[in-house]
Formats: C-alpha cells, sequence, structure tokens
C-alpha cells in the first residue's frame, strides 16, 4: 500500500509541561510510547525529548493516512528510536546527538510501500516540539533494524 501524503507533520506544545504523562493525558505513557521509547526517553531526558518524539510520532500517523486524532493504539505502532550512526553505534548509551529512525508496527507496517522507508525530522523551541515526516527510498541500512 501507498500513503495518502507524501508528507506529515505535527507540533507539540510542552511549555509549562514538567511530566511527559501531561502530554499524553488522559492515556498512560504506556498506551502511546513503547517500552523501548519508555527506556530511552526516561534517562535523564527532558520533557521536550519526549515532545519531540510524541510529535514525530503524530507526523508518520498522518504521513500514513491517520489524519483524524489517532487512536493511541496507532501511535504506538510507531517507534521513534535513535539510529546507528557512522561514528558511533551506541544508540542506548549514547547522549550525543543521533537520526531519529522510525520502525512500524501493526497495520501502519502495511501501509509503506516495500523498498521505500519512512524517515523523521524532529526540532524542538520556545516550548513547542515539530516534526515532518517523509515517504522516500529504502536506505542500505535500513534492512538491519527492520524499518517501515
Amino acid at each position: 500500500m501507498t500513503s495518502r501524503s507524501s508528507w506529515g507533520s505535527a507540533a507539540v506544545p510542552f511549555c509549562g509541561v514538567r511530566d511527559p504523562a501531561a502530554l499524553v493525558a488522559p492515556l498512560p505513557l504506556e498506551a502511546v510510547f513503547t517500552h523501548a521509547e519508555r527506556m530511552r526517553s526516561g534517562r535523564g531526558r527532558t520533557v521536550q525529548h519526549w515532545a519531540g518524539r510524541l510529535a514525530a510520532k503524530y507526523a508518520v500517523v498522518r504521513l500514513l493516512g491517520e489524519d483524524e486524532d489517532p487512536s493511541a493504539g496507532r501511535l504506538c505502532e510507531v517507534e521513534i528510536l535513535p539510529r546507528p550512526s557512522a561514528i558511533c553505534d551506541r544508540t542506548a548509551a549514547c547522549l550525543h546527538g543521533h537520526p531519529p529512525g522510525v520502525r512500524l508496527h501493526g497495520v501502519l507496517r502495511d501501509r509503506v510501500r516495500p523498498g521505500t522507508r519512512v524517515g523523521v525530522s524532529i526540532s524542538h523551541d520556545a516550548g513547542v516540539a515539530l516534526a515532518v515526516a517523509l515517504v522516500s527510498a529504502s536506505l542500505p541500512e535500513d534492512e538491519d533494524e527492520g524499518n517501515g
């Protein structure tokens, strides 16, 4: 299947938010973020990192045609974690910037054509996290990660 759009975007405000759970309330964190995402974001990360990951999830879900208030189930089908880089493969332990990687699960995985991948770009500024998601050709390193 193909996506309905060639890009998706989202903004998540976090100004004044002190607890990541407030970003997704009334849903619990476990309903929106995968175990790996909670482990990664929970290690001394600020609310802006949680907001960036959430914005990326919304952008990907919108890209794949779930425009109308995506359910927690769809958000949890999108996993946003750092990708290994050429200079550092310690994504779990490294606190330096790594490009975000997208891994799709469930129904959303079937919405991406074989030979393509979903990529995201995340930015934070002035209490707002922004993300843009795009579909592009697969990269050689995508095969090892199982990305959609």
